[in-house]
């Protein structure tokens, strides 16, 4: 029986939805999921069709009816998708949802829109598993607010109003999840993402992970455990500016392919900003321009699965026919690996750099005792 899991991404701008989506496919795909999306409507109609709702094009009201109806239209198609794909578990995710445009006009306004749909706002709400509310970077995080998307036009200040009315907006949802900014960005992604893996049902990631030197398993030993299958390319890119590290990586699983870019950048000696986003193919194509000739790329064969509650993966690489890389998952540094008796740890490498994946595409996936 399907496992279908509707939730809801809001939020004020450059709050973190781009980046915790990214790794929700991520990771999610990893573990057996498909992940559909539903994009935010308004920016499709702003940035896509020059649908304004600004510069005399038409009323923010009027404006309303568009985004709703292109909404309802994505998550109907989403819905169809769900029952279609071969997957079991599915989480869709709408970039924002239906309610997110109570911010915009009066409710009065609002219910005026929702009766033109034939809807409520209760409907509205229970169509909806559950609400993730990133705070916008406006709020605590000002040096990572930006204007880079093309559809953004709030200042901080309107930015923090409708951010107050968005929280209002959604104050009714029976399972909203309010996540703040705090000290360190990725701390706040990774809260995220451990709320969404309990509505899952999921044993959330962990933030401790423990790295050992195999000899190579066979395919035969490895299906015992039932694994989600991966080829990987990971791409290392030439930094824009100092302190920044780039990454390009192609993922393909189970027929389909996914592209991403990853930017890590360091803030200040205490804050490190890391922002994923996916990327179409033309735009992975373009990028591959600016791989770092150092380090180039490299093609990985992932094997992602669960031993004894704890999830873990196996990489291959082309060039190595002697060992392969195992990542345990564990939910402190304390805890014990639960390793499967029929693969032969040569060692524990978790603190070497030599394992680490640049260094490991520098060398051109030769892996060494």
């Amino acid at each position: 029986m399907k496992q279908i899991t509707k939730i809801v991404m809001t939020g004020g701008p450059a709050g973190g939805k781009t980046t915790l989506t990214t790794r929700l496919v991520k990771e999610l795909t990893a573990r057996g999921y498909r992940v559909l999306i539903a994009p935010e409507a308004a920016t499709e109609l702003i940035s896509g069709f020059g649908i304004k709702p600004f510069g005399n094009c038409l009323s923010m009201y009027d404006f309303q009816y568009f985004v709703v109806e292109s909404q309802l239209q994505k998550e109907r198609m989403a819905a169809k998708a769900a029952e279609l794909v071969p997957e079991e578990k599915v989480l869709i995710i709408c970039d924002r949802g239906l309610l997110d445009n109570k911010a915009y006009v009066s409710q009065q306004e609002y219910d005026a829109i929702l009766k033109h749909f034939h809807l409520t706002e209760q409907q509205v709400l229970d169509s909806y598993d559950a609400v993730i509310h990133l705070v916008s970077s406006a709020y605590g995080a000002e040096y990572a607010y930006s204007y880079n998307n093309a559809a953004r036009y709030e200042t901080l200040e309107v930015a923090r109003e409708k951010e107050e009315l968005a929280l209002l907006s959604w104050q009714k949802h029976p399972h909203r999840v309010v996540i703040g900014n705090s000290v360190n960005f990725d701390n706040k992604i990774r809260k995220a993402m451990n709320e969404i893996y309990k509505i899952l049902g999921e044993i959330p990631p962990t933030q401790s992970e423990r790295k050992f030197l195999i000899r190579y398993a066979d395919e035969k030993t490895i299906a015992a455990y039932q694994p989600v299958e991966q080829v990987i390319t990971q791409s290392y890119l030439i930094g824009k500016s100092d302190g920044m590290e780039r990454r390009a990586r192609k993922v393909q699983s189970n027929g389909s392919t996914a592209y991403y870019a990853i930017e890590k950048q360091q803030i200040s000696a205490v804050e490190r900003i890391e922002r994923e986003r996916m990327l179409t193919q033309k735009e992975y194509v373009r990028v591959l321009d600016e791989v770092d000739p150092a380090f180039g790329s490299i093609t990985k064969r992932r094997y992602c699965f669960k031993y004894r509650d704890q999830y873990m993966t196996i990489d291959t690489y082309a060039g190595s026919s002697e060992y392969a890389i195992l990542d345990v998952q564990l939910s402190d540094k304390e805890q014990d690996a639960q390793i499967p008796p029929e693969l032969e740890i040569v060692r524990e490498v978790t603190e070497e750099i030599a394992y680490q994946g640049h260094m490991i595409a520098k060398a051109h996936g030769l892996l060494k005792e």
